[in-house]
């Protein structure tokens, strides 16, 4: 049974950008609210002999992406265990938060957090397939805050000082597959979906650490995703993708203002991303259009469309007017108002130049969805109770975890292959280049950050910087 919310009404809505002080920063997971588009314009080809700015060895491996703030580049690593290398005791892993300089990619500090017990176990299916470093830091322009699982939250001043650090749980992971939600900043609260922590969303005081109110519902069982943040006239809400519906949780309070049926998924890995005309959409093994804004089930009255389209991990962009997917190979792209597919293609499985033939690039087949979702509980706001997790996740070491970013209309995706392909983000299938960053094998997983002419990627065990020569 849903509790039921004072009535918030139904108003025309607005999606507001969070966090965006300057075009040059790219502040959190996917960058500003997490819409994955960034203001500058990158280089469209690169590789080992071209485009590359810089490149640095990293002291541990990781997944997570990088972030950009001012002068500086942050990205989270790990070491000590699970390294792949069958060495190293469970005790011995350590998180590293590695503060550089986006000019010369020199290392300007480095923060090493030890992680506290016990912690999940490397092996499969669970942590192997992501590490111990998949939650991408934040930023606020003063502080950074990392997620280090159930190691807790760390934040750090610009200089490397630590400020605070505090837990939001430390529940063993439903089958041992970790954490990997980041964390966002907005207002005074850094914001962290800890479902795999203690099945909760936190709100923790950016100054101080302490934890202001926090969410909890049995529905964020299998729940990897990274909220945003929307508002309407009435309020300003913290939105969680979660197995087969959508949370919209009031930033004052953390309680559920409304929800929607969303993803008909077995577990919740991709983040729901905001569009146009106050409409959110949600993807997994479907999509799902949704008008923000209303009380309690908004389900029939604010759902905009449904349709087929079925990232694994990768978050779509939304751009003029389109909605564009990636999974694996396969890119598609929605008509955003009418959830219409436009086009569905498949990438070149290597380097290829945008001369290539058009005979190369053959039809997708349609992606099959999977088994049946679960809906969970919903939150019960601060105070509220708990119930067991929910299905499984499946995935191995070569999955595409990366998802696109875009830069002037561009579209960047990151193969874990190490290539990156760029597409033009317009309704007709344009591949522009394939990049070829192959010469790391370590595996490319994190998601690459856009600011001010460069384009910032991270593989298992290096940073690059991209952007042009001169």
């Amino acid at each position: 049974m849903y509790r039921v919310f004072k009535s918030l009404g139904l108003f025309c809505v607005a999606l507001v950008a969070m966090s965006q002080p300057s075009e040059a920063d790219w502040q959190r997971f996917r960058g500003p609210n997490g819409t994955g588009i960034g203001e500058s314009d990158v280089p469209t080809t690169f590789d080992a002999d071209t485009n590359l700015q810089w490149k640095l060895e990293l002291p541990g491996r990781g997944i997570s992406s990088p972030i950009v703030v001012g002068d500086n580049v942050f990205v989270t690593c790990y070491s000590g265990y699970g390294m792949g290398d069958n060495q190293g005791e469970l005790e011995d892993l350590k998180r590293h938060l590695v503060c550089v300089d986006r000019k010369t990619g020199k290392t300007r500090w480095t923060k090493t957090v030890a992680a506290k017990m016990p912690e999940d176990e490397f092996r499969p299916p669970g942590v192997t397939t992501h590490g111990y470093a998949s939650n991408t830091p934040a930023s606020d322009g003063t502080h950074v805050y990392a997620f280090f699982g159930k190691s807790g939250v760390y934040a750090f001043d610009m200089d490397g000082n630590e400020v605070w650090n505090q837990s939001v749980g430390s529940e063993p992971s439903n089958k041992g597959f970790g954490s990997a939600a980041s964390p966002i900043v907005h207002g005074d609260s850094v914001i962290v979906n800890a479902a795999d922590e203690s099945l909760s969303v936190v709100w923790l005081d950016k100054t101080t650490g302490k934890e202001k109110f926090r969410a909890e519902g049995d529905g964020l069982g299998e729940c990897w995703t990274t909220p945003i943040v929307v508002s309407d006239q009435e309020a300003t809400y913290v939105i969680v993708s979660v197995i087969g519906e959508v949370w919209g949780l009031d930033n004052k309070d953390g309680k559920l203002g409304w929800y929607a049926n969303g993803v008909n998924a077995r577990n919740a890995q991709v983040s729901a991303v905001p569009g146009d005309d106050g409409i959110i959409y949600a993807t997994g093994e479907e999509a799902v259009a949704i008008r923000v804004g209303g009380d309690g089930d908004i389900s029939e009255t604010n759902t905009v469309w449904e349709g087929r389209v079925r990232p694994r991990y990768a978050t779509p962009v939304v751009l003029n007017g389109h909605l564009f997917s990636v999974s694996g190979s396969v890119i598609e792209c929605l008509d955003a108002k009418t959830g219409e597919r436009v086009f569905q293609e498949r990438l070149p499985s290597a380097a290829q130049g945008s001369d290539k033939d058009e005979s190369d690039t053959e039809k997708a087949d349609a992606p099959e969805n999977g088994a049946d979702g679960r809906r969970g509980g919903p939150p019960t706001g601060a105070g509220g109770g708990r119930g067991g997790r929910g299905g499984g996740r499946g995935g191995g070491g070569g999955d595409d975890f990366a998802s696109p970013v875009v830069a002037k209309e561009k579209i960047y995706i990151t193969t874990n292959a190490g290539i990156v392909h760029v597409v033009a983000a317009k309704p007709e299938y344009t591949l522009i280049a394939s990049n070829d960053m192959t010469f790391d094998k370590s595996g490319f997983g994190g998601t690459p950050a856009i600011s001010d002419g460069n384009l910032f990627l991270r593989s298992n065990t290096h940073l690059y910087c991209i952007g042009n020569d001169e």
